[in-house]
């Protein structure tokens, strides 16, 4: 009896039953054999050192852990997409700063991962570790992630040409200091073509990650600890301002380098040299620009005013359990496993000079190693002493949106201040600014869920902006 479609549909539909019946025997066997655990990361070098790790977990536990790497922004969005159609999540995460604040666009308990708040204060982790970095995966006070690192930022610069122009870096306490020199000895025109050819800091002309490194160190930010707007306060003004003046015409200070080899190009010809360098970017440098060893040196940032803070923060990496998990208590022990393990710190640290926030592995051997490349300097040690520094950093639900914004006003402010100087530059970036806000609370205020008792979204401002 043939069949009465034809041949050709016949075998389609046979090869659709053997592989439908290949599916369900595979998903049988995989749920019969599924870990206990599955986690999730997206760094590699992260990948490397937990491959290690996790078989002694696993022996101590009696347990099955799968760990996966995926790069940050795909699992950003196939994990917010998960948790939205409430289908399969990872039981662990690792989310880079500030991707967090996408998940937290909703009320508390529809976050997705779990509260680690009463865990973390149980433990005192909250004071073993520092304390400023659980900011980053906190919303409305209540944590819902572990801190990986620190990233405590310092200026590296090529310590031959520095000493060279005979200058002191030791005498450099603030920002004031910092541009006063540079004017005085290191932006110049050496050769005398007329063209500037060596400029004292690696600035963008679009403020991308420099200018929250800066603000942050002065005391601004874009969010509070509760959720509400804080970019337009005269704090980010002042900001905007000195980096517009450092950025932009003909008294700049510093020279838009870019990244990958034009940078590196930059850096090894001497057109650039300080550079904003946290403890992970410092292991880059040694492995990108390797020709430069022992010519480059490490220092804390010129404080905004004497006595202040000599330090800022730039990236960061947090381990968050996801609600949907049927193992929370087993992952937490695999956290604090990972995150607490002293006796992989050394390693870690050798293989990417990461400071980890937990202050007793500060003392370890490694980190007072000499390390060749930046003149013999104990750049572990260097770090350590900045760590307890750094800034705290909330990042709201619409992180991404408000640092967007604050730059747009850093681009029009540079643009108009290349034009017409200083007259009337503090009044047309005050006014774009508080333009950007008032956008920026219209659009939070569309969110029913954050608007419903969790965040006050407006402030004593925000009435008279939203009006027009």
């Amino acid at each position: 009896m043939e069949f009465p479609y034809g041949k050709a549909p016949f075998w389609i539909l046979v090869m659709a039953i053997i592989t439908g019946l290949a599916m369900m025997l595979s998903r049988t066997f995989t749920n019969a054999g599924r870990p206990d655990l599955v986690f999730v990361v997206f760094a590699p070098r992260h990948y490397e050192a937990y491959l290690k790790l996790i078989p002694e977990f696993e022996r101590k536990h009696n347990v099955k852990v799968q760990l996966q790497q995926v790069h940050q922004r795909p699992l950003q969005t196939r994990l917010q997409s998960a948790l939205l159609a409430d289908t399969d999540v990872p039981d662990m995460v690792e989310i880079m700063n500030p991707f967090m604040g996408a998940f937290m666009k909703g009320p508390l308990d529809d976050v997705g991962f779990v509260d680690l708040t009463d865990r973390v204060k149980a433990e005192k982790l909250d004071e073993k570790m520092v304390e400023s970095r659980f900011s980053i995966w906190s919303s409305r006070g209540r944590i819902f992630a572990l801190p990986h690192d620190v990233h405590p930022v310092a200026l590296a610069y090529r310590r031959d040409i520095v000493e060279h122009l005979g200058i002191d870096v030791n005498k450099i306490e603030t920002w004031d200091d910092f541009v006063r020199i540079a004017h005085e000895k290191i932006v110049k025109d050496v050769d005398g073509d007329g063209i500037i050819d060596r400029y004292a800091l690696d600035l963008s002309i679009s403020g991308t990650s420099f200018f929250p490194i800066i603000l942050l160190q002065r005391g601004g930010r874009y969010f509070d600890s509760q959720g509400n707007l804080t970019m337009d306060t005269d704090i980010t003004i002042d900001t905007i301002l000195w980096y517009i003046r450092q950025s932009r015409g003909k008294t700049r200070i510093s020279f838009p380098a870019g990244e990958g080899q034009p940078f590196y190009k930059a850096l090894s010809d001497g057109i650039i040299l300080f550079n904003f360098v946290p403890d992970w970017r410092s292991k880059v440098f040694e492995i990108d620009a390797e020709d430069l060893k022992g010519k480059m040196a490490l220092m804390p940032l010129p404080a905004w005013e004497k006595g202040g803070r000599r330090t800022s923060t730039w990236g960061g990496t947090g381990l968050a359990i996801t609600e949907k998990s049927k193992n929370k208590e087993l992952a937490w022990e695999l956290a604090k496993f990972l995150y607490l393990n002293k006796k992989d710190f050394s390693d870690r640290f050798a293989m990417l000079n990461v400071i980890p926030p937990l202050k007793e592995a500060w003392d370890l051997p490694a980190f007072q190693v000499e390390d060749e490349y930046y003149s013999g300097q104990k750049i572990g040690q260097i770090y350590a002493e900045l760590a307890p520094e750094t800034p705290p950093d909330y990042v709201g639900a619409y992180y991404e949106m408000v640092d967007g914004k604050t730059r747009e006003v850093l681009i029009d402010g540079g643009v108009y201040y290349e034009k017409y100087g200083d007259k009337g530059l503090r009044e047309f970036v005050t006014e774009k600014l508080k333009q950007k806000a008032a956008y920026v609370r219209r659009v939070m205020n569309r969110n029913v869920f954050l608007r419903e008792g969790e965040v006050e979204i407006t402030d004593a401002n925000s009435s008279k902006e939203n009006a027009g």
